[in-house]
């Protein structure tokens, strides 16, 4: 059985009045539902029946062919924009229901590395043994004591800033004994009590 098909006017316009009726409803039962005429082989009617059938038929192959060609020209359009992937197959239900692909939750190695890349780097307070041995290390001549009780009163800050890495503080009284005239002899607290005006370029070693 058809949808639809085209009933064109010149089918029966040529007909005797007495024939017409008949013939539009030859006409419909034959261009939706494929059912012939109860005419007689070798009729006037017959005669004039078969030009019409043959020209539904005519189109209704016309509509396949134009269909089929629509209908590939479809799929290859999917195919360019999906990049290869599969089409959908053309009898499959227009209105079914898409079910949406869960997103995939991240791993727990990437969650993992995410998390550490998150958190800051964590200060340890090192002790006056640490502080001694790394100025051994580098024979700066800074009396570790001093240093840790300077940092230990500040809350080990830099300024307004928590210290980040002690050992580049050390560094930094190594290169401010160089310069200082005293050669470094004064108090800690009097050698360093222009600590909150640290350049920054040396805060951001910290």
């Amino acid at each position: 059985m058809r949808e639809s098909f085209v009933f064109h006017e010149d089918y029966i316009c040529d007909l005797p009045q007495e024939y017409k009726s008949d013939f539009i409803h030859y006409t419909i039962d034959y261009g939706l539902y494929g059912k012939k005429p109860p005419l007689s082989d070798g009729t006037l009617e017959m005669a004039l029946w078969a030009k019409i059938a043959r020209r539904i038929d005519a189109e209704s192959e016309k509509y396949k062919t134009i269909s089929e060609k629509r209908r590939e020209a479809a799929q290859r359009r999917y195919l360019q924009k999906c990049g290869g992937a599969e089409a959908p197959k053309a009898d499959a239900p227009k209105n079914e229901p898409q079910i949406a692909e869960k997103p995939k939750e991240p791993t727990a190695e990437k969650k993992t590395a995410a998390t550490e890349k998150e958190k800051p780097a964590r200060f340890d307070k090192p002790t006056v043994e640490e502080i001694a041995a790394y100025c051994a290390e580098r024979k700066n001549g800074i009396d570790a004591q001093a240093f840790f009780d300077f940092y230990e009163s500040k809350g080990w800050k830099v300024g307004a800033a928590k210290m980040k890495d002690w050992r580049a503080s050390v560094r930094t009284w190594e290169q401010r004994r160089k310069t200082e005239p005293s050669g470094g002899r004064t108090k800690a607290g009097v050698m360093w009590g222009k600590e909150n005006e640290v350049p920054d370029e040396v805060a951001d070693l910290f």
